[in-house]
């Protein structure tokens, strides 16, 4: 045993020894690393600087404590930050300076590097340095932007330059500015004279002989773009808006086959979506079923975007073979019906199928965009628009009903799904009579206990059970001329309404709380009669209430036809 032992420490002797040695080897060779990296142009600098940036990068650092570390490294910098700007470690040390300093510290780094935006911009590591003074430096900004006036063209297929490009373009450049990086697009006149004008459109309406030039330069720049697949920033997206506005009918036709796929991955800018749609409108059929095939990998998200969505209302609008649209479309957007109606965006789709053109459901944007381009339809579109509206309709009139009957009794009461059970319950086709019965139950609650948490009284709820109420008698307002009439087979919703508070003895107590679906029910004309034979013998305790309410308007309207 004793030997054993023995044997053991002489084992762990061993072992010891290694491990020092190992250190030893350690420290040797961080040694040489340091006398490698000093021997290096501004080494002992950079050893420096890195030292003291370990302790400046730290999240919980004191305030004071950094205070004092940007001095000092402020102190090391100066006139020395051109040298090191362009290295990997030292690009993230000015980095953490300009997003910890102050204004005059970093205003000091900004001016050192006065002249180098440019070459920053294609550097991989003085890119990040470029981004963070845009973010940090706003006295810079103009001439960071101004930097890139004359190379726009080269910087957008720069894999780096171009996403700084992007930064300033998309997210800091005044109007102004905007114009004069995209104006290089449309040929060397307009990148050397920077114009007056904000828009090509401005430009062609005072010279319209230009516009064979600009067509073609922007041709020449935006076809390797979109053979390259690198269509992802705004710039790009407004000069493909602009080449397809006002190309001849040849070239935009050979640009739209060449980025039939890609729409996809423009839709996320006002201009992107924008051109996307004038691909659906100006495009053959063939067009149109591969851009729309390529949305079905990204559909709920294509639906949810805050532009997106437009694209998919013009194919909705204009594209002739529905039977295609429901294959490719339709059916998965019955599939996510219930996250699309409670998104703000994503909404608008099965409400823009029910509902057409409607400005509370679509923005003023895409609105705006399809009345300006009803004429292009109307040569690339061949069926009747009714006909479109009625096929589309009965496609997801099925879903739409089984989401509100499912849903009518929580979303009555929300503002953005309440848009859906009242357009629902007017226009989908097929039996609406268990979703319509949902509503009738709400209505038969008890009003005194539930005061304005009652269907009939919530801010919400009770203006779809007054639209329903109207929609017996009379077709709803619209603008949109394709939208085919109510359907015959609906409820009789203010007859329903009013036989309801009857049977739950609620119609004296509805009109004394102000419930606006009581004066359209004393407004309508099949409901009208039989309310006020039922309300007159109580027009003095309406009045009452009248007298105890703050807001008398309601009860003013229902007494006066009383």
């Amino acid at each position: 045993m004793a030997g054993k032992a023995i044997k053991d420490k002489s084992k762990y002797k061993r072992t010891s020894e290694a491990v020092e040695d190992a250190g030893s080897r350690g420290q040797k060779q961080k040694k040489q690393k340091e006398e490698r990296q000093k021997a290096q142009p501004a080494g002992e600098l950079k050893l420096q600087v890195r030292k003291l940036w370990e302790v400046l990068r730290r999240g919980d650092l004191d305030p004071e404590v950094r205070k004092a570390k940007m001095s000092e490294m402020m102190q090391l910098l100066e006139g020395h930050i051109r040298d090191i700007t362009f290295k990997h470690d030292m690009s993230r040390v000015v980095q953490t300076c300009l997003k910890h300093g102050n204004d005059e510290q970093r205003s000091q780094i900004a001016s050192e590097l006065m002249g180098m935006y440019l070459d920053l911009s294609r550097s991989l590591y003085g890119r990040h340095i470029l981004m963070r003074m845009l973010k940090y430096c706003p006295k810079y900004r103009a001439e960071i932007i101004k930097s890139f006036y004359g190379h726009v063209r080269k910087l957008v297929r720069h894999k780096d330059a171009a996403l700084v490009l992007e930064e300033c373009y998309a997210v800091y450049a005044n109007a102004k500015q905007k114009w004069d990086l995209v104006a290089e697009f449309y040929g060397n006149e307009f990148a050397v004279f920077k114009n007056t004008t904000k828009s090509l459109d401005a430009i062609l309406e005072a010279a319209p002989h230009k516009r064979d030039t600009a067509m073609n330069s922007l041709k020449t720049t935006l076809v390797p773009l979109l053979e390259k697949g690198t269509v992802q920033f705004s710039i790009v997206h407004r000069a493909l808006l602009d080449y397809i506005r006002y190309a001849d009918a040849k070239d935009r036709q050979e640009v739209i086959e060449t980025m039939r796929e890609l729409v996809v991955e423009i839709l996320h800018t006002r201009e992107g979506a924008h051109a996307g749609m004038l691909c659906l409108l100006y495009g053959t059929p063939k067009d149109r079923k591969a851009i729309l095939k390529s949305f079905k990998p990204y559909l709920q998200r294509v639906c949810c975007e805050e532009y997106g969505y437009a694209v998919l209302v013009e194919a909705l609008d204009c594209v002739d073979d529905t039977v295609f649209v429901n294959k490719a479309v339709l059916q998965d957007i019955c599939g996510m019906m219930n996250e699309l109606l409670n998104d703000q965006y994503g909404r608008r789709i099965p409400l823009f199928i029910l509902s057409g053109r409607n400005p509370h459901f679509v923005g003023s944007d895409a609105l705006k965009v399809m009345a300006d381009s009803d004429s292009i339809k109307a040569q690339t579109s061949k069926k009747d628009p009714q006909v479109r509206r009625k096929e589309l309709t009965s496609f997801v009139s099925a879903r739409m009903v089984q989401w509100a009957t499912e849903n009518a009794s929580k979303a009555i009461f929300d503002s953005l799904p309440s848009q859906a059970v009242n357009e629902t319950l007017l226009r989908a086709h097929g039996d609406k009579a268990a979703a319509w019965q949902r509503v009738l139950d709400l209505i038969n609650m008890d009003i005194v206990q539930l005061g304005d948490s009652h269907v009939l009284l919530n801010a919400i709820s009770n203006r779809v059970v007054t639209n329903c109420i109207i929609a017996e008698h009379t077709q709803p307002r619209t603008a949109d001329t394709s939208l085919p009439p109510l359907p015959e087979t609906n409820p009789r919703f203010g007859t329903d309404v009013l036989q309801a508070l009857v049977d739950s003895d609620q119609l004296v107590a509805a009109a004394c709380a102000g419930a606006f679906p009581v004066r359209a029910l004393l407004e309508s004309p099949v409901t009208g009669a039989r309310t006020k034979q039922l309300l007159q013998p109580h027009k003095d305790r309406i009045a009452q209430a009248m007298n105890n309410a703050s807001k008398k308007r309601v009860f003013e309207a229902i007494l006066q036809q009383l």
